[in-house]
């Protein structure tokens, strides 16, 4: 598999609920979920740490049928993990 960003969502844009974090070298640094509340159209990103149950980074969607939305807060969660990556 061809790993195109510095961070990698997979299965995201496969309409996946929760997958790995892989960065563009193959390295493994987690999970991400999606949460979904379809009654307010509303949900969050969520990154997960290898090794934590709890989030270290989310990012709220305030509208999940608005691809914009979506993706600013994909980007502002890819940001996120890269910059705490960067750090380590």
């Amino acid at each position: 598999m061809e790993l195109s960003y510095p961070i990698n969502l997979i299965g995201l844009a496969d309409g996946l609920s929760s997958g790995d974090v892989l960065t563009r070298d193959g390295e493994y640094l987690g999970t991400w979920k999606l949460d979904r509340d379809e009654q307010t159209d509303r949900g969050a990103l969520h990154f997960i740490e290898d090794g934590t149950t709890e989030p270290l980074f989310s990012e709220p969607i305030p509208a999940l049928d608005i691809g914009m939305a979506f993706g600013r807060a994909m980007s502002d969660l890819c940001a996120a993990i890269r910059g705490w990556h960067d750090a380590r």
